[in-house]
């Protein structure tokens, strides 16, 4: 990329870094383990809520997950609507008709338990309600929401996407074939409830993406340019966690520690990449999400490696000092270090069943537009280590169908 460009787009970023160093971004009211769900009616009554609206998928619904929530509620006769249609990857029209729902019943609360898509699709439709003059495309980017959501509590039931604890809110644009971010501290879930009994039920598969897709967002926002010591905190905390007990967690679910503390993780990135945003990974694992419906752990996981590489030299220092903490053996370098961790996570995908299938997935013939919106999303907005071109964006796509 040209030299010149590439000093503007650092200038950009810095004085956005230097902006949110003063925006105000809260941090959730954490409830936590399985006897938090009984709370939840009280609470709602304390802040004067009437109905709430609990938004998630048919999934969830079928297997009993929201079963404890509808249980406590109706024994407290505390009235709600249920919106159970998100489908992976939530798409506009889905967030118009869940928003239709919490308007026809009269709703001044919401609840979401599910995973990320449903978190996500959520949290839009709290912005549509109480900003029902911006349409969702006027939402994309950041700090473009003028009013801030009813009453939100987010009830994580993966292990990874820890839009918990996250102003972002990722959406499916099926018109436009485009997936965005929505990022604004009005989307920050004003209650996280973390029960590790959700855990329990997921698949094993599941429990491995999610949970990668949860190292993807400390990673990628330890490697940024837009730390503090309180991302860095995080972020060290949740890759230790991740490492220590993802596996055991995706082959042994009947243990609620390793999956307990993969929530923990989950939250930890989510907080992380708060303040210090994603990266590259993020942006090519979107249009894969936009155009082909890639479930976005799955491709975070098979991508994470892969952009590590070619961001090469400009992330040795922050890969290595991530190997100290997940106890890699002595190396000489920072370099070995480096590679190292990028190896022990392709070991991890491999061990627990994640395997490329992109080259069955991505079209030749679409590279050129999904880099094209790669590049739209990454530049200038994410601080990453090393800023990439279009063509490079390109590569990488290849290399991502041919790895």
């Amino acid at each position: 990329m040209n030299p010149i460009k590439v000093i503007f787009i650092r200038i950009y970023q810095k004085i956005i870094y230097f902006f949110t160093l003063f925006l105000k971004i809260r941090e959730p009211e954490v409830l936590v383990g399985p006897e938090a769900v009984s709370q939840i009616p009280e609470l709602l009554t304390s802040k004067k809520k009437k109905k709430v609206l609990i938004v998630t998928d048919q999934t969830i619904s079928n297997i009993g997950l929201i079963d404890p929530l509808i249980t406590v509620l109706v024994m407290k006769h505390f009235p709600f609507a249920l919106f159970n249609e998100v489908e992976i990857n939530p798409r506009i029209t889905t967030i118009e008709k869940g928003l239709g729902v919490y308007l026809e019943e009269h709703c001044d609360c919401i609840i979401a338990i599910g995973g990320g898509s449903v978190m996500d699709c959520a949290k839009v439709i709290g912005a549509r309600s109480a900003n029902p003059k911006q349409n969702v495309r006027s939402m994309q980017g950041l700090l473009k929401l003028k009013h801030r959501l009813p009453l939100f509590i987010a009830i994580p039931t993966t292990a990874g996407t820890g839009s918990e604890a996250t102003l972002a809110a990722v959406v499916t644009d099926e018109e436009h074939q485009e997936k965005y971010s929505i990022n604004d501290p009005k989307l920050v879930p004003n209650i996280a409830l973390l029960d590790y009994t959700l855990l329990t039920k997921l698949p094993n598969n599941l429990v491995a993406s999610t949970g990668m897709d949860a190292l993807t967002h400390a990673v990628e926002a330890y490697i940024g340019k837009a730390n503090t010591v309180k991302t860095k905190k995080y972020a060290r905390s949740a890759v230790k966690l991740i490492f220590e007990n993802i596996k055991q967690a995706a082959v042994t679910g009947d243990n609620l520690t390793h999956r307990s503390n993969m929530q923990i993780a989950a939250y930890q990135a989510g907080v992380a990449f708060t303040r210090a945003y994603v990266g590259s990974v993020h942006a090519l694992a979107h249009g894969l999400g936009a155009i082909y419906n890639v479930p976005h752990g799955y491709a975070n996981a098979i991508i994470l490696p892969i952009v590590l590489k070619k961001y090469g030299k400009s992330v040795y220092k922050s890969l290595a000092q991530l190997a100290d903490i997940v106890h890699c053996p002595a190396f000489n370098s920072k370099k070995e270090k480096a590679e190292w961790f990028i190896s022990e996570i392709e070991k991890l995908n491999s061990d627990m069943g994640i395997n490329n299938r992109f080259k069955d997935i991505i079209k030749e013939v679409d590279i050129p537009k999904l880099a094209s919106h790669a590049y739209k999303e990454a530049v200038p907005l994410y601080p990453t280590p090393k800023i990439l071109s279009k063509k490079e964006l390109e590569e990488l796509y290849q290399e991502i169908r041919n790895y």
